[in-house]
């Protein structure tokens, strides 16, 4: 299984602090049954910018990579460069959307607001969706449910060619099935997404996610979720881990 969303690169964003949590993590993962992971640390054009950012991936990534021995290596999931894109009101137009992609991708994973979403913020999705080479994956859709953003807004990625990611949390929670069942049987979650964060602050818990997903909705919701996850990542670039 396929893990979208984490945040496992260390010290470059608010997840992992050091190599020794990013490798624990890693082998969390690895336990719960995910076999490859994206890496989208978050990219915020507030504070970084792109040049600088992409090389402190890299060179964070590299020291991890240097840190984890070949033995231990054969027991963690295959790894692939992306990010997690703060949205701005002019990204439609930047000129370096290709390398915010999953690596080797055009799929680019852009976080909506955390404040209420406009029909201006639509259309800046709708434009890469339509008017670029790139697919929106929407992230963490679930955090945008029970609260101020109109339900319509969130319907309306749903009928557009977005690609929308839920978190594993949300899945987890006994409480939300109701809510996140009709949208996974119907396909409206097409991907998953532990967002991890650390071993212990925000886990990884994916794998109690998928065996809450096989007995609420099937193993057939579970098959799509995952022929999708691979066929997103058909032409991915793996790390030489």
């Amino acid at each position: 299984m396929v893990d979208f969303h984490t945040h496992i690169i260390p010290a470059i964003d608010d997840g992992s602090h050091n190599v020794d949590e990013s490798a624990e993590m890693l082998r969390m993962s690895y336990a719960q049954g995910i076999d490859t992971i994206v890496l989208t640390s978050h990219f915020r054009l507030g504070e970084h910018r792109i040049r600088s950012y992409l090389k402190d991936r890299r060179e964070k990534l590299d020291i991890l990579f240097d840190s984890i021995s070949p033995e231990e290596r054969k027991f963690m999931p295959k790894l692939i460069l992306g990010a997690e894109v703060e949205f701005q009101p002019d990204m439609d137009k930047w000129d370096y959307l290709d390398e915010l992609t999953i690596n080797g991708t055009n799929f680019i994973m852009t976080e909506m607001p955390f404040t209420p979403w406009t029909g201006a913020d639509l259309k800046v999705i709708d434009n890469i969706a339509l008017n670029t080479p790139f697919t929106p994956i929407i992230p963490h859709i679930d955090r945008y449910m029970h609260t101020f953003t109109k339900e319509s807004y969130i319907e309306h990625f749903y009928k557009m060619p977005v690609v929308v990611q839920m978190n594993a949390i949300y899945i987890n929670s006994r409480a939300h099935i109701p809510y996140y069942k009709p949208l996974l049987d119907s396909g409206k979650i097409q991907i998953l997404g532990s967002d991890c964060h650390g071993p212990e602050w925000r886990p990884p818990n994916l794998g109690t996610a998928i065996e809450t997903v096989k007995e609420v909705c099937g193993q057939a919701v579970m098959d799509r979720i995952e022929a999708r996850s691979r066929e997103i990542l058909k032409d991915a670039i793996y790390e030489d881990f």
